[in-house]
Protein backbone atom coordinates (compact mmCIF):
# COMPACT_ATOMS: atom_id res chain seq x y z
CA UNK A 1 0.00 0.00 0.00
CA UNK A 2 2.62 2.56 1.01
CA UNK A 3 4.51 1.89 -2.08
CA UNK A 4 1.63 1.87 -4.49
CA UNK A 5 0.82 5.54 -2.56
CA UNK A 6 4.43 6.32 -3.13
CA UNK A 7 4.50 5.49 -6.63
CA UNK A 8 1.42 7.88 -7.08
CA UNK A 9 2.91 10.00 -5.33
CA UNK A 10 5.55 10.45 -7.55
CA UNK A 11 3.33 10.42 -10.75
CA UNK A 12 1.49 13.54 -8.98
CA UNK A 13 4.45 15.43 -8.21
CA UNK A 14 5.92 15.03 -12.01
CA UNK A 15 2.81 16.10 -13.59
CA UNK A 16 2.58 18.87 -11.34
CA UNK A 17 6.21 20.15 -12.40
CA UNK A 18 5.38 19.72 -15.85
CA UNK A 19 1.95 21.53 -15.57
CA UNK A 20 4.15 24.49 -13.88
CA UNK A 21 7.37 24.50 -16.38
CA UNK A 22 6.41 22.22 -19.41
CA UNK A 23 9.67 20.43 -18.67
CA UNK A 24 8.99 16.40 -19.11
CA UNK A 25 9.47 15.43 -16.02
CA UNK A 26 8.79 11.44 -15.26
CA UNK A 27 9.30 9.11 -12.27
CA UNK A 28 12.58 7.10 -12.32
CA UNK A 29 11.05 3.58 -12.54
CA UNK A 30 14.20 1.57 -11.40
CA UNK A 31 15.51 3.52 -8.59
CA UNK A 32 18.66 2.21 -7.18
CA UNK A 33 20.15 3.54 -3.87
CA UNK A 34 20.71 7.17 -3.41
CA UNK A 35 18.51 8.36 -6.92
CA UNK A 36 16.72 10.63 -7.00
CA UNK A 37 12.52 9.81 -7.89
CA UNK A 38 12.58 12.02 -10.42
CA UNK A 39 13.77 12.75 -14.27
CA UNK A 40 13.35 15.53 -16.89
CA UNK A 41 13.87 18.44 -14.52
CA UNK A 42 17.26 20.60 -15.59
CA UNK A 43 19.67 20.76 -12.84
CA UNK A 44 17.58 19.58 -9.71
CA UNK A 45 17.54 15.94 -8.03
CA UNK A 46 14.19 15.63 -6.75
CA UNK A 47 13.03 13.59 -3.44
CA UNK A 48 9.31 13.19 -3.04
CA UNK A 49 7.09 12.32 -0.11
CA UNK A 50 3.66 11.15 0.35
CA UNK A 51 2.42 10.87 3.54
CA UNK A 52 -0.50 10.81 5.89
CA UNK A 53 1.56 13.41 8.19
CA UNK A 54 5.11 14.40 9.17
CA UNK A 55 6.84 16.40 12.16
CA UNK A 56 9.62 19.14 11.54
CA UNK A 57 12.07 16.17 12.20
CA UNK A 58 10.53 13.79 9.53
CA UNK A 59 11.14 16.73 6.95
CA UNK A 60 14.31 17.36 8.04
CA UNK A 61 14.94 13.50 7.49
CA UNK A 62 13.67 13.57 4.28
CA UNK A 63 15.98 16.96 3.08
CA UNK A 64 19.16 15.55 3.97
CA UNK A 65 18.08 12.49 1.90
CA UNK A 66 17.27 14.57 -1.16
CA UNK A 67 20.63 16.48 -0.17
CA UNK A 68 22.48 13.40 -0.21
CA UNK A 69 20.93 12.24 -3.85
CA UNK A 70 21.60 15.35 -5.27
CA UNK A 71 25.22 14.68 -6.58
CA UNK A 72 26.22 18.03 -8.11
CA UNK A 73 22.76 18.96 -9.06
CA UNK A 74 20.52 21.40 -6.77
CA UNK A 75 18.60 19.52 -4.09
CA UNK A 76 14.40 19.54 -3.99
CA UNK A 77 12.35 17.98 -1.35
CA UNK A 78 8.48 18.01 -2.62
CA UNK A 79 5.89 16.26 -0.44
CA UNK A 80 2.10 16.45 0.02
CA UNK A 81 0.64 15.24 3.24
CA UNK A 82 -3.64 13.36 2.94
CA UNK A 83 -5.95 16.22 2.67
CA UNK A 84 -3.15 18.78 1.79
CA UNK A 85 -1.54 20.59 -1.41
CA UNK A 86 2.30 19.69 -2.68
CA UNK A 87 4.82 21.70 -0.98
CA UNK A 88 8.55 22.03 -2.29
CA UNK A 89 11.98 22.61 0.03
CA UNK A 90 14.48 24.06 -1.33
CA UNK A 91 18.02 25.48 -0.63
CA UNK A 92 17.56 29.38 0.38
CA UNK A 93 20.91 29.90 -1.58
CA UNK A 94 19.47 29.33 -4.77
CA UNK A 95 16.42 31.86 -3.45
CA UNK A 96 19.13 34.11 -2.92
CA UNK A 97 21.78 33.83 -5.24
CA UNK A 98 24.51 33.19 -3.69
CA UNK A 99 27.59 31.45 -4.41
CA UNK A 100 28.68 27.98 -3.15
CA UNK A 101 24.69 26.89 -2.27
CA UNK A 102 26.31 23.24 -1.16
CA UNK A 103 27.40 25.32 2.36
CA UNK A 104 23.89 25.71 2.79
CA UNK A 105 22.13 22.25 2.52
CA UNK A 106 21.54 21.76 6.47
CA UNK A 107 17.22 22.11 6.85
CA UNK A 108 17.52 25.46 9.11
CA UNK A 109 19.18 27.02 5.48
CA UNK A 110 16.32 25.91 3.43
CA UNK A 111 12.80 27.75 2.04
CA UNK A 112 9.39 26.14 2.20
CA UNK A 113 6.78 27.40 -0.19
CA UNK A 114 4.04 25.99 -3.05
CA UNK A 115 4.81 23.99 -6.09
CA UNK A 116 4.49 26.93 -8.48
CA UNK A 117 6.76 29.06 -5.96
CA UNK A 118 9.61 26.94 -6.70
CA UNK A 119 9.04 26.86 -10.46
CA UNK A 120 8.86 30.29 -10.74
CA UNK A 121 12.58 30.35 -9.42
CA UNK A 122 13.84 27.25 -11.32
CA UNK A 123 12.41 28.50 -14.58
CA UNK A 124 14.56 32.10 -13.86
CA UNK A 125 17.93 29.99 -12.91
CA UNK A 126 17.62 27.77 -16.43
CA UNK A 127 16.89 31.30 -18.07
CA UNK A 128 19.84 32.29 -16.26
CA UNK A 129 21.93 29.69 -17.16
CA UNK A 130 21.43 28.92 -20.59
CA UNK A 131 22.17 32.30 -21.28
CA UNK A 132 25.17 31.86 -19.40
CA UNK A 133 25.87 28.68 -20.72
CA UNK A 134 25.97 26.55 -17.29
CA UNK A 135 23.80 24.77 -15.32
CA UNK A 136 21.22 26.06 -12.56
Amino acid sequence: MQRRKGQVGEREAAALIHDHTGWPAQRRVRNAAGDSDLVGVPGWAIEVKRHRQATRAQLALWWQQAVTQADGQLPLLLYRLDRAAWRAVWPLAVSLRLQHAAQWHAYEWTVEGSVAAWAALARELTLESNQEGSQP
